[in-house]
């Protein structure tokens, strides 16, 4: 197989490329980044920049990204006297999120990158549009633009209230991630802010627990496989994710969309093999996240072959139907050097195929699981 640089941007260039998990709307809320603008990236974390916009996306080659809506956990403020500053002092719009419950927060955020995405045309052309329903996703992809689905990372975001999932799902959210930093209604969490960014005396309560759902959790599992809206097991806690799977009885397929695997790194948050069996037994995907504090248990700048060496385990273990991409790209995250952005994804193309991938195994890597979970577990059709 001819692996050149040329020929496997060309064979990128063919797929159809989908980021099961990124972040833009965090960064476009908070800091005001345009999306339409290409902002510059390096290889030292740097939560300010912007990894996730359109001249990226574009040159890329990808075609549709889940875009995790993250409205930050009151418990995350008072956990941290910088951000509990910077709420009061520097950053209106973070200072508004915490006056508002965080439902309404989520909803804010929710309207404002819908808006930021319709702002965001190149030379006049609309180039980018939400996708509120599968029909919709397809439309938009058959047209050449790049579809944006929403999910909600966070249960905390339901305020308590089971009637405001529906109210996400009628707005078009497609998955949403019971668990985040901290313990919510739901239950409890698994952690997920790296020991080496829980700097500055911060974020000392935010740690992996044992408990599972809560009895209003439960409630929400059920509701979201009545729906139809994707769960997605990533910071649930091993004893939650089995929760789940047991409720789930494959009656939809489940996502853990942005993690690495555990027996490469044994950190809570990363599915055993029997867990990433599970998941693929119910039509369902492991994401691969880019950020090598996930992937390895020891520190390393390039992390591309850590993602190659990910995505092979998951193949041995769940098959080759059973994985996707979530970079996580803007959640706050440290990315590989060797793959910082979202512009860097053909990258991966080439790295898979001279690992000895077939072209049919990349394609569905990027793209065919993750149109059949949304195809057989989003409702909205």
């Amino acid at each position: 197989m001819n692996t050149s640089s040329e020929s496997s941007n060309h064979f990128h260039d063919r797929c159809v490329v989908i980021d099961l998990h990124v972040h833009p709307s965090l960064k476009t809320y908070l800091f005001d980044k345009k999306l339409k603008r290409r902002h510059r990236t390096g290889g030292a974390w740097n939560p300010f920049t912007l990894r996730v916009d359109l001249p990226k996306i574009i040159e890329g080659g990808v075609n549709a990204i889940f875009s995790a809506i993250y409205c930050p956990e009151k418990k995350m403020i008072n956990d941290c006297w910088f951000l509990k500053l910077l709420t009061h002092f520097v950053n209106k719009k973070l200072r508004d999120l915490v006056k508002d419950n965080h439902f309404v927060s989520t909803m804010k955020m929710l309207a404002h990158f819908e808006k930021a995405v319709s702002d965001a045309k190149i030379n006049g052309k609309t180039v980018a549009e939400i996708a509120k329903s599968v029909s919709e996703l397809h439309r938009i992809l058959d047209k050449g633009n790049i579809a944006v689905i929403h999910s909600v990372e966070g249960g905390h975001s339901l305020d308590g209230k089971i009637e405001n999932l529906e109210v996400f799902f009628n707005q078009g959210v497609a998955l949403l991630t019971p668990a985040h930093f901290y313990e919510n209604e739901l239950g409890c969490t698994v952690g997920g802010i790296p020991e080496d960014k829980k700097f500055l005396s911060c974020f000392k309560n935010e740690k992996e627990q044992s408990c599972g759902l809560s009895d209003f959790g439960r409630e929400v599992v059920e509701e979201m496989i009545r729906l139809g809206m994707i769960i997605d097991l990533t910071h649930s806690t091993p004893s939650a994710r089995d929760e789940i799977y047991q409720i789930n009885r494959q009656r939809r397929p489940l996502v853990i969309s942005h993690v690495g695997v555990h027996v490469m790194n044994p950190k809570g948050m990363n599915p055993t093999d029997k867990e990433m069996k599970n998941i693929a037994d119910s039509g369902g995907v492991t994401g691969v996240i880019f950020m090598n504090y996930w992937l390895y248990q020891k520190e390393q700048k390039n992390g591309l072959d850590l993602i190659i060496k990910t995505i092979q385990h998951i193949k041995n273990t769940g098959g080759i139907d059973s994985i996707a991409i979530g970079s996580d790209f803007d959640g706050f995250t440290d990315p590989p050097d060797d793959i910082k952005d979202i512009s860097e994804m053909p990258k991966l193309t080439h790295n898979l195929l001279k690992s000895g991938f077939s072209e049919l195994e990349i394609e569905k890597i990027w793209s065919k699981n993750i149109l059949r979970v949304i195809q057989d577990g989003w409702g909205k059709q």
